[in-house]
């Protein structure tokens, strides 16, 4: 498998292989469901399919019979990829907010920390004597 080239990670992080096997499986259940107007199978692997041909680099597949067409695939696509952008810079600026450091850095309650002594002793008989006297 490795030498046939087919075992490498896409940019989805799938195997390439698993990949190739996923679309076989949507186009064999997406004719499944059209043979029995199953109308929500449709949509669902038409959509795993368009996916997976992404995926590959494999020119997209229209769904003109239900409404799913390549260009609104890749529409759908590039506001994921905008969603994710616009998330990303939101945790950086709140990660990177001064704010939110000083707060994480001081806490009120360390100037009275007290270490216990006999943390150690806890388990040992001495250590239980002294509060049963």
């Amino acid at each position: 498998m490795i030498n046939t080239g087919r075992c490498k990670i896409l940019e989805s992080g799938s195997y390439e292989n698993k990949v190739w096997g996923a679309l076989h499986k949507s186009w064999k259940g997406y004719v499944i469901a059209k043979n029995k107007d199953e109308y929500d199978k449709l949509e669902r692997y038409a959509r795993i399919i368009q996916e997976c041909q992404h995926d590959l680099g494999l020119p997209i597949s229209s769904f003109d019979n239900i409404g799913r067409s390549a260009a609104s695939f890749l529409s759908e696509i590039g506001q994921d990829n905008n969603n994710q952008e616009q998330q990303a810079a939101e945790e950086e600026n709140y990660l990177g907010d001064s704010h939110y450091e000083q707060e994480r850095f001081t806490d009120t309650y360390s100037e009275y920390f007290q270490d216990d002594e006999n943390k150690s002793d806890r388990f040992t008989d001495d250590y239980h004597e002294n509060f049963t006297d």
